[in-house]
Parts: C-alpha cells; sequence; structure tokens
C-alpha cells in the first residue's frame, strides 16, 4: 500500500540520494534523457527512496504481456496496444481525484492503474517502444497525448481515455474552445501539435506536481519541483523566482533574497519592467 503523500516521512538523506541520482542521470544524458529512469528518480524522491529497481521491475511486467508480431501495420500495433494497456490491464485516468500528487507519481499510477493523462502517456510510451512503436509526447494544452511517429494521416492517442484516437480535426476543435476560455493569448494551434522532448515532458510532470503541493499548502514540496525545474532548465527565470518566494515562506531568507535578487537582474537586462 502506498503511503499517502502528505503524510511521508522526513527522509531527508534519502531524498538527497534520489536527488543526486536525478542529477547525474539528466547531465550524462543531455540530449536523450532515460524517460523512464528519470521520471522513477523524480517519484523516488518525493518519496524519499534510493532504489527505483522495484518501479522498473514493475514497468517490466507490464511490458512483457504485449506482443506485437515484425509484420503488424502500424493501425493494429496501436490496437494490440491499447488492448493490452487499457483493457487486459485497466490502466485509465483518475477523474475522481485528478489533482492528487499521487497521479503524478510513477510508482502510484502503475500500482493504482490510474493517473494523470502526462503519466498515461509516460507509461504507453515506454510499451510502446519496447514493443518497437515510436511514440512522440504532444503537449496539447491542459492535455497531455503521444502521437505514432510516421503516421499518415496523423492521428494521436489519449490514454487518460482509454487510448482514444483523436484526429487533426477533432483537436482543433478542442484547441479552440480552450483558446476561447483562455485569458492569455496562446501559441497557434500547429505550435501545439509538435513533439515535444524528454526535458520538457519532466518539466511538465514537475509543473503538474508543483501545483498539487501548493493547492495542499505543501510548500516543501513545492520547493523540491522548482529545485528539479532549474536543473532541467537552469535559465528559467521564472522557476527561479518561485524558488524565491518559496524559500521566503520556509524561512530560508538568505537564500530567498539571493533568487529574488538574480530574477529581478534578469527580468532588468532582458529590458522588461520590475515593478
Amino acid at each position: 500500500m502506498l503511503t499517502p503523500t502528505h503524510t511521508l516521512p522526513k527522509a531527508c538523506a534519502e531524498r538527497d540520494t534520489a536527488r543526486a541520482e536525478f542529477v547525474s542521470l539528466i547531465t550524462a544524458h543531455t540530449d536523450h534523457i532515460p524517460l523512464l529512469e528519470a521520471a522513477a528518480w523524480i517519484c523516488a524522491e518525493e518519496r524519499g527512496l534510493t532504489d527505483i529497481s522495484p518501479i522498473m521491475a514493475d514497468m517490466d511486467a507490464i511490458c512483457q504481456g504485449l506482443f506485437i508480431p515484425e509484420e503488424t501495420d502500424l493501425v493494429e500495433s496501436i490496437a494490440r496496444l491499447n488492448h493490452h494497456l487499457f483493457e487486459s490491464l485497466g490502466f485509465r485516468g483518475d477523474d475522481d481525484d485528478f489533482d492528487h500528487p499521487d497521479n503524478s507519481m510513477l510508482d502510484a499510477v502503475i500500482e493504482q492503474k490510474k493517473g494523470l493523462p502526462i503519466l498515461l502517456s509516460v507509461i504507453t510510451m515506454v510499451a510502446a517502444e519496447r514493443a518497437g512503436i515510436q511514440l512522440h509526447g504532444i503537449g496539447f494544452p491542459t492535455h497531455f497525448l503521444v502521437s505514432p511517429q510516421g503516421a499518415l494521416p496523423r492521428f494521436f492517442i489519449d490514454p487518460f481515455n482509454s487510448g482514444r484516437i483523436l484526429r487533426v480535426e477533432q483537436l482543433e476543435q478542442w484547441f479552440t474552445k480552450i483558446s476561447d476560455r483562455s485569458e492569455d493569448r496562446m501559441p497557434p494551434f500547429s505550435w501545439w501539435l509538435k513533439p515535444v522532448s524528454v526535458r520538457q515532458i519532466l518539466c511538465r510532470i514537475n509543473n503538474n506536481l508543483k501545483g498539487s503541493y501548493l493547492r495542499r499548502n505543501d510548500l516543501a514540496g513545492a520547493l523540491r519541483c522548482v529545485e528539479r525545474l532549474l536543473l532541467l532548465t537552469p535559465d528559467a527565470i521564472e522557476a527561479r523566482r518561485d524558488r524565491g518566494l518559496l524559500r521566503f515562506e520556509l524561512g530560508q531568507e538568505e537564500e530567498g533574497a539571493k533568487d529574488l535578487d538574480a530574477y529581478l537582474a534578469a527580468r532588468s537586462f532582458e529590458g522588461n519592467p520590475t515593478d
């Protein structure tokens, strides 16, 4: 049984070890970060664990039951993948408690077979790759998707909704509704259909988890997420600002002041107003 995130023990040494492993992984694989391992080390840090082998073994077990013959065409291959993950194993989106931090944790999503779109997409991408199918992550607004490489016409898979297949026309209608509700100006529709990198996927996982923690007033958890964001994107000045504010709230005034000074200096250098 998983320990609820908000009652995790203070496992500073274990978390430091997991963080060091995460840093080592993304440093050693700058351009080709192993997605599954990186997501597992994020989970390990949050749980206070120093060993990801149980998570990796659980993922191996998920993949072992999927068999796709070499000459199978893409459409049938995706059908087999979907049947295995969403019908046989029962993976699904968590509509009941969408915002729970466990839905951003790889171990919980594997055990409970439910989670956020992006974690379900990670599992789908890993299982597909081991079966010889290359899927790209698609950072669609509000809802992460995957798309098979080389599919013509192009189509998209929604792991949160049992692997339903979506066409470009359906996504365009969906995007119109999202953009109409948004108060901010959004990039054009075509921009959201571009494949995203593993680094971008890891950033989105951390942003989701940070939001979950903040809504529960877990400032220490949110700080861990922001620190990982800065490891992944060192030049992200907004993350530097967020780290400074969180450090202040947690009583780390000196460190917080340094972060906020760096943020203000960067904004000033860009020629943006800071007041």
